[in-house]
């Protein structure tokens, strides 16, 4: 009888910490360090199971999805929050543009870029074909701008320092007026400021873009999944894409702004 009451609870006990490590391990495959001993990154291969942040709804979260980096992407509004998880070792990576990755850097202590390019974006702005402008003359003015200071001077200022740039314009009245569409939610490239109005890297080069094609920019910010509506609404209103279009009814510029992806880890510790 006795030896029946020791095996019910060694069997009890084993089943205790059989549940406990299961459920360990569920929250180290949830955040990221399923496979700590194993953490080393040193390129875009070295993702697979591991948690990895990336900016909701933006070209780098459809990136890590489509190229399978990873099966536990975890999105954030804000990735500076990513950040502090990262240091917190909730997740194990930061995959996200070079330039606002130098910021993230310099603003946090214990994390590092990884030296190589995870991939490359291409963003362009897409018009009507109907619109005033014409594609081509926003062509001409995209490769002026990157052709000019004014344009890493913006870079610099807008995602590297968090900042915001403003370039020299003439006080002469513009006859016509093009509306940029967007959400809100891609600090630094697009976002609400403290006023209300939309600002960002997207918003000033499309400012810039307008302004050489003679147009005033207006912006509008819309909720999700609205920028397609706000579009049909007006035939000189535009948006930001990251990819060509084959809609009859609008078309893409040429890139202006290649955005190169990289990962943002954790300081490896020193080996005593």
């Amino acid at each position: 009888m006795k030896f029946a009451k020791k095996m019910a609870a060694f069997g009890v006990a084993v089943l205790a910490v059989c549940l406990m490590l299961t459920a360990c391990s569920s929250n180290r495959e949830e955040t990221g360090v399923a496979n700590e001993k194993n953490m080393s990154i040193t390129s875009a291969e070295d993702l697979a199971g591991k948690a990895v942040a990336v900016q909701l709804r933006s070209a780098a979260d459809d990136y890590v999805v489509s190229h399978s980096l990873t099966d536990f992407p975890k999105r954030y509004e804000n990735l500076e929050n990513a950040v502090q998880d990262l240091m917190d070792k909730k997740v194990a990576a930061v995959v996200a543009d070079s330039h606002y990755a130098k910021k993230l850097v310099a603003d946090n202590e214990g994390i590092e870029i990884v030296k190589g390019s995870v991939g490359s974006i291409d963003y362009r702005f897409l018009l009507s074909k109907s619109a005033e402008v014409s594609v081509d003359d926003m062509n001409v003015q995209i490769t002026a701008l990157k052709a000019s200071d004014s344009y890493s001077e913006m870079i610099e200022s807008e995602l590297v320092k968090g900042g915001t740039y403003t370039f020299g314009k003439d006080t002469q009245v513009l006859d016509k007026t093009l509306l940029l569409v967007s959400e809100p939610y891609f600090k630094p490239y697009a976002y609400e400021s403290e006023n209300g109005g939309l600002q960002g890297f997207f918003v000033t080069a499309a400012d810039a873009v307008a302004y050489g094609c003679q147009c005033n920019l207006t912006v509008s910010s819309v909720e999700a999944g609205e920028v397609n509506a706000a579009l049909a609404g007006d035939t000189n209103a535009f948006c930001v894409v990251h990819e060509e279009t084959d809609d009859e009814a609008y078309i893409t510029t040429e890139p202006f702004y290649t955005s190169e992806l990289v990962m943002i880890i954790r300081t490896p510790e020193k080996k005593k």
